[in-house]
């Protein structure tokens, strides 16, 4: 069965952390469909990545950093779409002090994913998509919610900021939704006896769990950016089918 097809000519899209794994996989989908594609990354040159970034523009982006921050939302331009996909790093070089510094300016919105956000609210909501413009958190910001709030906390705090901007924001012409999966490798699964009144016992392996792979999150990205999903915000998708979905749905 083929995948659905998506159209986004004259779009721009930026994905964070597009430079490698989910970040990458994602941002290769919406140039595919026609998107100009903008990808951070933290490193200064691109020759410094493994993959080729040929395909997309390029700009350098700590998400830690507030100066960093403010330059690519000045330079980014006009914006249809922004994805969320750059995981937290704080260097280990940073002192105890410094560690909670970070934290809790990544918890006032500082710094980091939100903060970024809100930079570029305004001009998402100039898109003329038909729903606006769309933020689509990954569950690469959990990672941020780990250091801002505890790991135990991560997963509420995420799916809550999803539903609260979501709300807010459609006011601005912003939808904002998440995908969150865990990815997981195949595994093979145990062996089990089965009996059989005919031929006796049987060793069998269970049907193994479906779970989401990378590009099954990408293309869960790209519905909830598209126009099908135009009158969607608020939600978090689980592509796995196991989980949480969005607390609000609002029109």
């Amino acid at each position: 069965m083929s995948d659905p097809t998506f159209d986004f000519g004259g779009r721009h899209v930026l994905v964070t952390g597009g430079t490698r794994g989910l970040g990458r996989t994602i941002a290769s989908a919406f140039a595919r469909s026609g998107a100009r594609v903008t990808v951070t990354g933290t490193q200064s040159l691109t020759s410094a990545y493994d993959a080729s970034l040929s395909a997309f523009h390029y700009q350098r982006l700590e998400l830690t950093d507030h100066d960093s921050i403010v330059n690519v939302a000045q330079q980014v331009g006009p914006l249809d779409v922004l994805v969320n996909a750059a995981g937290a790093r704080l260097p280990t070089s940073l002192d105890v002090h410094d560690r909670e510094f970070v934290s809790q300016a990544i918890r006032l919105g500082l710094v980091g994913p939100s903060h970024l956000a809100n930079r570029l609210r305004y001009r998402l909501g100039e898109s003329t998509m038909r729903g606006g413009g769309a933020i689509i958190n990954t569950h690469s910001l959990k990672r941020w919610f780990e250091i801002s709030h505890g790991a135990a906390a991560a997963q509420t705090e995420m799916l809550g900021l999803t539903a609260r901007l979501g709300a807010s924001w459609v006011r601005n012409g912003v939808r904002v939704n998440g995908v969150a999966s865990t990815v997981a490798m195949p595994k093979q699964a145990p062996l089990r006896v089965e009996i059989d009144r005919h031929s006796g016992p049987l060793l069998t392996r269970p049907r193994p769990q479906q779970s989401g792979t990378l590009h099954d999150v990408a293309q869960a990205a790209l519905f909830l950016a598209s126009t099908g999903a135009a009158y969607i915000t608020g939600q978090t998708l689980m592509v796995n089918g196991s989980g949480y979905g969005g607390a609000r749905r609002s029109h």
